[in-house]
Parts: C-alpha cells; sequence; structure tokens
C-alpha cells in the first residue's frame, strides 16, 4: 500500500508540474486530467494483483476486481485508453490527452510521458519494449518488439519504432531512425500542466 501511494502521489505531482500538492490540488488534476484518471485505475489494479500473494489481502480481492473491471470498462469505452497489466509503469508517468492509447507488455521507468494514438508493446509479443527514465513518446507513435530506448529518449510524433536506441537520442521516422542526440527536458514546458506559468512581460505584451 505504501507503494501504491507513492506512485500515486508521483504521478499527481508530475501532472502539477512537479509541485507538492494540497488535496484540493490533487482532486481537480484527477477531475481534469483523463489520462491521470486511466493512470490510477491501472495502479489499482496493480495494487489488487500484488495482493493475490497476501493471505490478508484475499477477502478484499473480490469486491476490488470488480471494483477495477468496471473502472477499466468505462476508462476504454469513454477515453480509449488501455493501460494493461502486463505493463509495467514507473513513477511521474504523464499520459498526455486521451484516445488510440495503449500500454501493454512493455517496461517504462520513471517520468515517462506518452499522448494521443500512442501504442507501446504489443498483445502478440510476451516480451516487449524495455524504456528507460524520462522518455518521451508522442503522438501517434508506436514502439514495439523486444527493444531498449534509454534514459531521456524522444520518440517523435508518428514514428514506428521497433529498433533500440541510445539514450539522449531523437527518433523519427517510419521506419523510425536515431537522427542525433537531444536533450528532451523542455519538451513539457509550464503552460502544458494544470498550473499556469508564471507572468513575465512578453507574455503580458501578447495577451
Amino acid at each position: 500500500m505504501r507503494l501504491f501511494s507513492t506512485l500515486v502521489r508521483a504521478d499527481i505531482e508530475r501532472c502539477l508540474n512537479d509541485r507538492r500538492a494540497t488535496l484540493w490540488q490533487m482532486l481537480r488534476a484527477l477531475r481534469r486530467e483523463l489520462g491521470l484518471q486511466a493512470l490510477l485505475v491501472y495502479r489499482f489494479g496493480r495494487l489488487l494483483a500484488a495482493g493475490r500473494r497476501r493471505l490478508l489481502a484475499w477477502p478484499l480481492l473480490p469486491v476490488g476486481w470488480l471494483l477495477y473491471a468496471m473502472a477499466v470498462f468505462l476508462i476504454r469505452r469513454c477515453y480509449d485508453i488501455r493501460l494493461e497489466l502486463s505493463a509495467d509503469i514507473g513513477p511521474g508517468c504523464l499520459v498526455r490527452h486521451f484516445g488510440g492509447i495503449v500500454a501493454v507488455n512493455c517496461r517504462l521507468g520513471a517520468r515517462c510521458s506518452f499522448g494521443q494514438q500512442t501504442r507501446i508493446g504489443r498483445d502478440a509479443e510476451a516480451d516487449g519494449p524495455l524504456i528507460g527514465d524520462g522518455v518521451w513518446i508522442g503522438a501517434h507513435a508506436q514502439v514495439w518488439g523486444a527493444i531498449r530506448l534509454g534514459d531521456g529518449v524522444t520518440v517523435a510524433p508518428g514514428a514506428r519504432l521497433n529498433r533500440s536506441a541510445p539514450a539522449h537520442a531523437l527518433v523519427v521516422g517510419d521506419p523510425g531512425r536515431v537522427v542525433l542526440r537531444y536533450d528532451n527536458s523542455p519538451i513539457l514546458p509550464a503552460h502544458l500542466t494544470l498550473e499556469r506559468p508564471p507572468e513575465t512581460p512578453a507574455s503580458r505584451a501578447l495577451g
């Protein structure tokens, strides 16, 4: 349970620009961020799966799995987001937007990000991608196969990747290929979070 709460807090605070969140801010983030809702349902399912190994948790598991099944049904039908329990998703994940999102038979490190129409892993492939920390996967991208992506890899929108890539590589195209070394830390500016960025003279002039 402690690991579950740590993962959930990390996911929520990632949506809040990595700020320590109050309860009200957490609830606000959960209401607005559809990807976060899907991610927390996934975290709950992983908690239930871990509970199979704990005898004291067995009486609660039937009710828990029923609630999980109902939540998964709604998430898939309403948001078209499928985060399978066979995916091992690290803390601080950011699922932006909704629609056509699949993560299955894969492992993602800490603070990874992916958006709409993104597919990571395939149902027919038990050995899926092993993805490092801080990897950013753009919209409409696909990553599959028994490959490794190093920390800080950036997969450009629309890329289709089934080969390994070193750390901090920028991958583009179909088939995906490494074109240069790239620092993806500026990809998630404050205006993509729930918190408004601080005003500057330039932003006031534009506004």
